[in-house]
């Protein structure tokens, strides 16, 4: 057994992670967590048991928690590790993970809560490494061992009052920041925005805004898998829905809205409840042209409460960005389709498949449409007064209107 890593929950050990003579995952949990009267899973995927978990069938779990495409075979060269040794990058950055795992060499532990360390930096030298992080993402090469999954820049933080701190030595972030993408114009703008729609139109999101340093404006994001209470910083168990479905990153668009309701019919506390929001979160996604909603932006939180959707995330209008698909990412009848194509029988056929009654489909498709072209007009009057612009939102907002008349028409009562 070779290059076994201890798999922490906050500070208890839950398990060991190593890889077999074949360079295969392994996992498996100890008895101390099992026993443990607030022991929970990881991952839908690794139900707590005694046997370990052998040839792999770890492997889609831990290897989503690094990040994807360019930023990992940077965060690989900076490193000096293969950026195919997927085992390595998580003893080499997986101190602060999202959600609650952390993984340490045999004889580390993680900081304990009193001894979590923040750095404090001026407001340039903060801008510099924000500025930086295309060619040193998560600070790599300073070992501050922080991961992220997903392919945009973004950086883990501590918010204290209005100051940015950066964690050492693994401990707990309260925030991410993202930075712009390069190549998309305002994008700071357009998730932010989408965002505080999102929020109004009733959806569970977490708090965002625009966060200026220097002459860099930034989306930042408060962490809904950490609990903040005063001073202390407590991590919760989450995983994407590729980590509970048992699917590789790259594969993160394979899944089916069918996999998608089915996992929460069989795993969620109330089942109901989460897969109206999951609907809500589609006809969401279709009014606002967003066609990146595949396994890795949607979550699940497990504590004591059982399981249950976590907040949503990675809301953005990809629609304005003239080389992105505008079909959405999950099959409706058979095939993906553009949200704008959608008819009544889609509607019909897509209830059966995820097991809502189709007259509900239809009536939440028809309510949102309707609400969303005023929540629109609130949402951009709040950005206004916030931020001083409507920059991109005008855009969005043509795609919103488009849409949500669109769908009013085709569905609307005299049609059916």
């Amino acid at each position: 057994m070779k290059n076994k890593l201890n798999v922490f929950v906050n500070q208890f050990k839950v398990g060991e992670l190593w890889l077999d003579d074949q360079g295969r995952f392994c996992f498996q949990y100890c008895e101390p967590w099992l026993n443990n009267p607030n022991n929970q899973r990881l991952s839908i995927s690794l139900p707590l048991r005694g046997e370990p978990f052998l040839k792999d069938s770890s492997y889609a779990y831990f290897t989503n928690l690094l990040p994807e495409g360019k930023i990992l075979s940077v965060l690989s060269r900076n490193l000096g590790i293969s950026d195919n040794d997927y085992f390595g990058l998580l003893k080499a950055i997986g101190g602060d993970c999202a959600g609650a795992v952390s993984l340490h060499l045999a004889g580390v532990m993680p900081s304990e809560k009193r001894t979590y360390s923040y750095e404090a930096l001026t407001e340039d030298l903060l801008l510099q490494k924000l500025k930086g992080l295309r060619d040193n993402p998560f600070l790599s090469v300073e070992e501050r061992r922080m991961s992220l999954a997903g392919a945009q820049e973004k950086l883990p933080v501590y918010l204290k009052g209005n100051q940015i701190l950066l964690p050492v030595d693994g401990a707990p972030s309260t925030h991410i920041v993202k930075t712009p993408i390069q190549d998309l114009q305002g994008t700071v703008i357009n998730e932010t925005y989408c965002m505080m729609l999102a929020k109004r139109m009733g959806l569970e999101v977490p708090e965002v805004k625009i966060h200026k340093i220097g002459d860099l404006s930034v989306y930042m994001i408060r962490r809904y898998d950490r609990i903040i209470a005063g001073e202390k910083v407590v991590r919760v168990v989450q995983e994407d829905f590729c980590q509970a479905l048992k699917v590789n990153s790259q594969q993160k668009y394979d899944p089916t809205l069918q996999d998608y309701f089915g996992l929460i019919k069989k795993e969620c506390t109330d089942p109901i409840v989460d897969s109206r929001k999951l609907f809500n979160l589609i006809i969401f996604n279709g009014l606002i042209g967003n066609a990146d909603g595949h396994a890795k932006n949607i979550s699940l939180i497990h504590d004591q409460k059982g399981t249950r959707l976590a907040p949503f995330y990675d809301l953005l209008s990809t629609h304005i960005y003239r080389d992105f698909t505008k079909k959405m990412p999950g099959k409706i009848a058979g095939k993906k389709r553009n949200f704008l194509h959608l008819k009544q029988k889609h509607f019909r056929a897509l209830g059966h498949e995820i097991g809502i009654k189709p007259n509900i489909v239809i009536k939440t498709a028809i309510d949102m449409s309707e609400k969303i072209l005023e929540a629109s007009r609130e949402t951009t009057a709040e950005f206004k007064s916030l931020y001083n612009t409507i920059s991109i939102v005008d855009q969005i907002n043509r795609i919103i209107k488009n849409h949500a008349d669109t769908m009013i028409q085709e569905l609307s009562p005299k049609k059916i």
